[in-house]
């Protein structure tokens, strides 16, 4: 995404989420929707949950400027929202690799160890973007994002927490299978097309999906 700090162009996550701050209505609610979202169109791998997690973070940052004195509260719900977003990232991530419990070893070693590396770096995916985030920023953003990255690094996030539980509940169930693959040699049928992550970005589209559905229902009561 192009630097917003310098006039640069914003990704439409980027734009949804500054305008979520500026609104400063179900901030939370809606800032895990746009990152779900994003997250869900493209494959559930580190290089692009980075550039989502970027994208929604420097977007809004720059909604603080209209949220006056709540600007740490507002600030601290949009990232909430993003953090429960992430967790559900791992979720699908667990599910994926358990629906393809039973032919795991046709995914590849290597693919398989990539998803699990994903989980365990997880929370620090999250610090990390948010530091940087709060290194680009300046004024009063600069002092708000500072403030939660280091609540959020002394507390950990839910992401984290569902990501370690998800490893957790795949050991116990996959145990034998997952010993198996880890002792294998290299797999010769191994690809780059990484099947794992393509599988959880379609979990992670239904439920996107169905959240879409309801929010849109919801708006239609209300009419």
């Amino acid at each position: 995404m192009t630097n917003p700090g310098k006039g640069g162009t914003l990704d439409n996550e980027a734009k949804q989420a500054r305008d979520a701050v500026e609104q400063g209505v179900n901030v939370r609610e809606s800032m895990h929707d746009i990152t779900l979202a994003a997250l869900s169109r493209g494959r559930l791998e580190a290089e692009e949950m980075r550039r989502v997690l970027r994208s929604v973070m420097q977007g809004a940052s720059l909604g603080l400027s209209k949220a006056g004195d709540k600007s740490r509260e507002a600030m601290g719900e949009a990232l909430a929202g993003i953090d429960d977003a992430l967790a559900k990232s791992a979720e699908a991530t667990r599910l994926a690799i358990e629906e393809a419990a039973g032919k795991l070893k046709d995914y590849g070693k290597q693919d398989l160890e990539r998803s699990f590396e994903d989980l365990r770096t997880l929370e620090k995916m999250f610090l990390d973007t948010l530091k940087d985030v709060t290194t680009e920023s300046a004024g009063t953003a600069k002092d708000v994002l500072q403030g939660l990255w280091q609540h959020a690094r002394d507390s950990g996030t839910t992401a984290g927490a569902t990501a370690k539980d998800a490893i957790i509940k795949m050991e116990q169930k996959l145990g034998r299978t997952l010993r198996e693959i880890a002792s294998a040699g290299n797999d010769a049928a191994l690809n780059t097309t990484a099947k794992l992550a393509d599988a959880a970005a379609g979990f992670l589209a239904g439920l996107s999906e169905t959240l879409a559905a309801k929010a849109k229902n919801m708006q239609q009561h209300k009419k």
